[in-house]
């Protein structure tokens, strides 16, 4: 029930929001780490990270999601959210979400896979493709 909960938050927010704020996203340790970057230290907080594929011809439905309670708002490398790179498929476009009760933090992304290892590409706004 708290899932489910969560998760209509985070719509609610997504679709209302407009203090939408960039999330960082860096590759640590096989890890997909999510920071906000933000000055201000907001404490300990209760939010929700999600990600789903890019895909405009379908409904949103999430790949991933997971609650954080009176956790510390990753707003730093130090302390980002890691999110274990075999979670995501690569070479694919994805839409991921931070949001606390007031605020929500997206990026959308693609991992890249190839020869020189795996790396981070920006999706373009309206772009479903890692292209």
């Amino acid at each position: 029930m708290k899932k489910i909960i969560y998760s209509f938050v985070a719509m609610v927010l997504i679709g209302c929001n407009q203090q939408s704020r960039d999330l960082n996203t860096k590759i640590i340790n096989d890890n997909l780490c999510l920071f906000t970057n933000e000055s201000k230290d907001y404490g300990k907080d209760n939010f929700l990270v999600h990600f789903a594929k890019i895909d405009f011809s379908k409904e949103y439905r999430s790949e991933y999601e997971k609650s954080y309670s009176k956790t510390d708002l990753p707003i730093s490398e130090k302390n980002c959210i890691a999110i274990p790179l075999d979670k995501l498929e690569k070479n694919l476009a994805y839409t991921i979400t931070l949001s606390t009760i007031n605020k929500s933090f997206n990026s959308q992304i693609c991992i890249l896979e190839n020869n020189s290892g795996i790396s981070i590409k920006q999706v373009e706004a309206g772009k479903s493709t890692c292209e």
